[in-house]
C-alpha cells in the first residue's frame, strides 16, 4: 500500500494459509487510550466532502499544526490569544504542552528506530526565506521534540525555491512525491513547513500470489478489478453501530496494522461516516476478536492531493488563516515577527496494495505568508466502497486514512 500526503507509507503483503497462518498471542490491536479525535474530525471532513477515492494523513497535518502550537508563545503566559486557544482546543484539550512534546518525542524515537521488518521515514522541515531567522529557542524545542530541522530557501527566486523543496520531499519520500510544490504556488511566501512520511511493511500473513478478477460494485458503475483473497484468523467484528464489518490485517513486526471498514449491504461509505464517532469507532475496535475470516479485497493504486484549509476551518481552527493570526515564537526578521499567517494547507498522499505487499506515502505542506500581504467463518468481501487506516499500534497513532470507490481508478 502507499499513502502521500505530508505523511508517505508502503505496506506489502503476501502468503498462502499453512498451519502457522495464524495470529498469535503477540500479535493483538491497540488496546489503550488513543488521542485521535482531531485525526478523525479532519478525515471525516475531507471524506465527506469526496465521493471519490481519498486517501490523507492525518499524523502529518498534526505535527505541522503542534509546531505553530508552539510558536504561540509560551505555556506560562498568562493571557491566551485566539490563535493558541483554537489550536489547544482542537489538537491538546487539555492543554498540557509537556505532556504534548513527551509524546511527541516518544512516538518519533520509537518510530524512527530502524527495524528489519519495516521501513518507517518521517521528517520536517522548515524553508524560510533567507532574510529570515528562526528565534533559537523556538528552534531548539522544534529539532528536540518533533525532530523538526531548518533550511534556507530564495522565496523571491520561487522556481530556484520550489526546485529546492521539492528535491527535498522526493528524496524523503523515496520518489514517491516528485511535486509537492510549484513556482506560482509560493507566490508570496516567506516560510513554509513541511512534513513528509514514508511507509513501507509486509503483511503479517501475506497473501497467494493468485489474483482472481472480480466484480466491484461502485456506487456509480460496476468494474472488474484484481481481489486477493486467503482464510486465516483475524480480528473481526460485525459492528451493527456502525452498520459495517471491520477487519484488522497486520504487519510483520508487531507495531503496525491495516483495518478496513466495510459498510453492510445497502448501506454507504457516507452512511457509515454519518454515524461515525470517536465512541463508536473505538467501541468496535474493542469488540474485534479472532475469528476464521475469509478475505476477499481488491488490489487498488491511487494518489491523492487536497488544500486542507476549509476543512481545518471547519473543525475550528480559524485564527492562523486570519490578519490576526499571533504566532510570536516563529521567526524574526523583516515581514516575518508578528506578521506571518497561513496562507495555504496542502497534502499530496497516494497508496498501492497488491498481493506482494504495500507502499504509502504522503507529504503536507503549511506556508505561511506575510499577513499584510462470528460463528464458524466470517466473509469479509470488499467488493464495494469502503474506508480504511493504517495505525500504530504501540501508541494508537494514526498514519492513514483512505477512502476507496473505486480500486481501478
Amino acid at each position: 500500500m502507499r499513502v502521500i500526503g505530508v505523511i508517505i507509507f508502503c505496506i506489502v503483503a503476501s502468503c498462502t494459509c499453512t498451519d502457522d497462518n495464524f495470529v498469535n498471542n503477540d500479535d493483538q490491536p491497540f488496546r489503550g487510550q488513543r488521542n485521535v479525535e482531531f485525526d478523525w474530525k479532519l478525515t471525516k471532513q475531507v471524506f465527506q466532502s469526496q465521493k471519490s477515492n481519498a486517501v490523507i494523513s492525518p499524523l502529518s497535518v498534526k505535527i505541522l499544526l503542534v509546531l505553530l502550537y508552539e510558536a504561540t508563545g509560551d505555556a506560562a503566559e498568562l493571557s491566551e490569544t485566539q490563535t493558541k486557544r483554537e489550536l489547544r482546543t482542537v489538537l491538546e484539550p487539555n492543554g498540557d504542552l509537556n505532556a504534548t512534546r513527551s509524546k511527541y518525542r516518544q512516538w518519533l524515537d520509537s518510530a524512527l528506530s530502524s527495524h528489519k521488518d519495516y521501513d518507517l521515514e518521517i521528517a520536517t522541515k522548515f524553508f524560510v526565506e533567507e532574510y529570515i531567522d528562526v528565534i533559537s529557542k523556538y528552534q531548539i524545542i522544534s529539532d528536540h521534540y518533533y525532530s523538526a530541522t531548518v533550511d534556507k530557501a530564495p522565496f523571491s527566486k520561487p522556481k530556484i525555491a520550489a526546485e529546492q523543496i521539492n528535491s527535498w520531499v522526493n528524496k524523503t519520500t523515496h520518489g514517491r512525491i516528485a511535486e509537492l510544490v510549484t513556482a506560482d504556488g509560493l507566490d508570496g511566501a516567506i516560510i513554509t513547513l513541511i512534513n513528509a512520511i514514508y511507509f513501507k511493511g509486509l503483511w503479517t500473513y501475506p497473501f497467494p500470489e493468485y489474483t482472481p478478477t472480480l466484480t466491484f460494485y461502485g456506487n456509480q458503475k460496476q468494474v472488474q478489478a484484481p481481489f486477493m483473497e486467503q482464510n486465516g484468523q483475524f480480528y473481526y467484528d460485525d459492528s451493527a453501530a456502525l452498520d459495517s464489518q471491520l477487519l484488522r490485517l497486520s504487519y510483520r513486526g508487531g507495531k503496525f496494522a491495516m483495518y478496513f471498514i466495510l459498510p453492510h449491504q445497502g448501506k454507504t461509505v457516507d452512511d457509515v461516516l454519518d454515524k461515525m464517532t470517536l465512541s463508536t469507532l473505538h467501541q468496535a475496535l474493542w469488540y474485534m476478536d479472532e475469528t476464521e475470516v475469509n478475505v476477499t479485497i481488491p488490489k487498488f493504486k491511487f494518489d491523492f492531493s487536497e488544500e486542507l484549509n476549509q476543512p481545518l476551518k471547519d473543525i475550528g481552527i480559524r485564527e492562523i488563516f486570519s490578519q490576526n493570526a499571533s504566532l510570536p515564537l516563529l521567526a524574526r526578521g523583516k515581514g516575518a515577527r508578528n506578521e506571518v499567517r497561513v496562507s495555504r494547507v496542502f497534502q499530496k498522499a497516494g497508496i498501492n496494495i497488491n498481493h506482494l505487499g504495500s507502499e504509502a506515502y504522503a507529504a503536507t505542506e503549511i506556508q505561511l505568508v506575510n499577513k499584510f500581504g462470528g460463528d464458524g467463518t466470517q466473509i469479509f468481501n470488499a467488493n464495494r466502497p469502503f474506508l480504511f487506516f493504517i495505525e500504530d499500534e504501540d501508541f494508537g497513532t494514526l498514519l492513514f486514512a483512505g477512502r476507496v470507490e473505486d480500486p481501478t481508478q
